[in-house]
């Protein structure tokens, strides 16, 4: 009976609000791998970008993971699910300036320069709204369940969402491809704006100055050996994936 009972306790899966920030982190993580493929083959192949503007775009693609502490510091005094909705809304308008711009004959590198900015911008505030928000959609027994379904749902997204962005570039172009990643914040935002989440459980608390709280959560990440352990490891991992994302798509799709 005991063990019937372990059996069937609830997992996170029956919290219909983590199924919505499921199903809206798994898409817009596959939307976003379109657009990770859509992107630089648009550079290289329709505007002739040459190897620095590509690099450069590449850097600034990456350069708003510098306002990660901001980020966090504003999960934690405001309500997540507006973050969730705005970021996601802001990053489709950005896209859709892409295919619309192509459409006009209008598209520069710079314009692509702006939105991998913001992409990376409204990328870095979604997902620190989106870590700090779990804890409040599912019990404290569930968050290992939680965090595992959310990783494995996104490792699945993120590598369907490449294969297809390779495939939707060779049959309707990198421009128009582009709009599929901007489907995808679309209908990420939607999933978010029906979950329903107490607000008592994200209502913004009394707090010292921002900066205060960066420096209290540095503080706290830097006297915890795992954790500092595993930050270590992924910034050295994501230091060299981003060596090797600035220059892949010019030496594959430029002809020797």
């Amino acid at each position: 009976m005991t063990a019937f009972a372990q059996a069937a306790k609830p997992t996170s899966w029956s919290r219909p609000a983590f199924r919505f920030l499921l199903g809206s982190e798994a898409v817009s993580y596959s939307g976003s791998s379109v657009s990770t493929v859509a992107l630089p083959a648009l550079a290289v192949l329709e505007l002739r970008a040459s190897t620095t503007e590509v690099a450069v775009l590449a850097f600034l693609g990456q350069l708003p993971n510098a306002l990660a502490l901001w980020a966090g510091a504003l999960s934690d005094r405001h309500p997540k699910r507006p973050q969730l909705i705005a970021s996601d809304l802001v990053a489709a308008g950005a896209l859709l300036t892409v295919p619309a711009a192509a459409l006009a004959g209008a598209l520069g590198v710079g314009q692509l320069y702006a939105v991998a900015i913001v992409l990376g911008a409204a990328k870095v505030v979604h997902d620190a709204a989106a870590v700090s928000l779990l804890p409040a959609l599912v019990d404290p027994d569930q968050l290992h369940d939680a965090n595992a379904k959310l990783g494995a749902a996104c490792s699945v997204a993120d590598s369907a969402g490449t294969t297809t962005g390779a495939a939707l570039v060779g049959a309707v172009g990198a421009a128009r491809s582009v709009l599929v990643d901007a489907l995808s914040f679309l209908v990420s935002a939607v999933l978010v704006w029906r979950m329903r989440v107490p607000e008592s459980a994200i209502a913004p608390r009394a707090r010292t100055g921002l900066v205060r709280d960066i420096a209290d959560g540095v503080r706290y990440v830097t006297q915890q050996p795992t954790i500092r352990t595993v930050i270590a490891a992924l910034s050295t991992l994501a230091f060299g994936l981003a060596i090797m994302n600035t220059y892949w798509a010019y030496y594959l799709l430029v002809p020797a």
